[in-house]
């Protein structure tokens, strides 16, 4: 009969780390949306990746931690943090990350200017 009980506890804590996972890896893909924008910054991406793991996993992933890399032209967001535990002595990290490309304008091929003749 423990054996049941612990292995029961297995299969929910894989949901759980599955869940975890997915929570992490959309907060990663918005700070990037948010990133990505022209007028966007690392400080916005932050921002809206704390705010997206408060409102949807406050208790599923915690101490999470987010790392921003913006450039001229590309952008990734690193989410990492630790899964709610069922079984004993078990430490589950998870790390979810996010690139794109940064929204910037480019001037038409031929023209120096940009303009259109």
């Amino acid at each position: 009969m423990p054996f049941l009980i612990f292995l029961t506890m297995l299969i929910i804590q894989t949901g759980l780390v599955f869940h975890a996972r997915g929570v992490a890896e959309a907060a990663a893909q918005e700070g990037a949306a948010a990133a990505r924008q022209f007028d966007g910054s690392e400080r916005d991406a932050d921002a809206r990746v704390r705010r997206y793991l408060d409102e949807l996993g406050p208790r599923i992933l915690t101490g999470h931690n987010v790392v921003v890399s913006r450039s001229a032209t590309e952008v990734e967001v690193v989410v990492t943090g630790q899964v709610v535990t069922l079984v004993p002595f078990v430490d589950l990290r998870v790390e979810e990350s996010a690139a794109g490309p940064v929204e910037r304008y480019v001037p038409p091929a031929g023209s120096a200017t940009g303009t259109s003749p």
